[in-house]
């Protein structure tokens, strides 16, 4: 579930986009009935209640599983969609907004902030070298690898040696105006603990990461560079 935002008078709260590579299952009915809970109980004190669930359907791992099952990709997040707002149903979860990725509402959204931040000069194209896990959608530390390249998650599955220009986002920039936003706004995370994981994380150093992937059709293509898909 992920962090809530309230004023007086007001409170979200929003559980994971769940990602389409499957039919939900239990974690996914846990998460938004606690989301729901939640909720409910805001509504009981009067509060105007804003609920987001929905579903993350983009990059290569979606694209490959509809290949596999002889779909189009936009087809296969169609079916695993419907089974989402079906168990929803059935759990009587009374959420306020259904967000996909593949909206066109949020296709505007994301292209937009990428221009703004690309208009402040925080995103640049750099190289990108290491082995990349399609099923975690992300690179891995060779040291994390178990024998014959085998992922350390998904132990079924191989990594792919990747080489690649990446546009990439400026985090480390950010770094110590985090640290000073923190300190002056101790309550800004909670509970403790994950405040506490928070810091230990940022004061270890931000790295800036890669935000673009090429040689991959479904997704968004980058406003300033139609070769290169946005990942999201």
């Amino acid at each position: 579930m992920k962090n809530t935002y309230k004023t007086q008078d007001t409170f979200a709260i929003t559980t994971p986009l769940y990602y389409v590579n499957a039919l939900p299952h239990i974690g996914s009915a846990y998460t938004t009935i606690a989301a729901d809970t939640v909720a409910r109980f805001q509504r009981l004190q009067g509060k105007s209640v804003l609920m987001i669930t929905g579903t993350d359907e983009h990059g290569q791992k979606i694209q490959r599983t509809a290949q596999s099952k002889g779909r189009s990709p936009q087809e296969h997040c169609d079916l695993v969609v419907s089974g989402f707002e079906s168990l929803w149903q059935q759990l009587n979860i009374q959420y306020d907004r259904f967000s996909r990725t593949t909206a066109s509402n949020h296709e505007l959204i994301v292209k937009e902030f990428f221009q703004r931040v690309w208009d402040r000069g925080d995103i640049y194209l750099s190289q990108q070298q290491g082995w990349y896990c399609v099923a975690c959608e992300e690179f891995k530390e060779e040291r994390e690898l178990l024998e014959d390249n085998y992922c350390p998650i998904h132990t079924n599955q191989k990594v792919e040696w990747r080489d690649e220009q990446n546009y990439f986002f400026r985090l480390s920039k950010y770094q110590e105006k985090l640290q000073a936003f923190y300190q002056e706004q101790p309550n800004f995370i909670q509970p403790e603990s994950r405040r506490n994981e928070v810091l230990n994380f940022v004061n270890q150093g931000l790295q800036d990461f890669s935000i673009s992937r090429v040689n991959l059709d479904w997704g968004f293509q980058v406003p300033v560079d139609p070769s290169h898909t946005i990942y999201v």
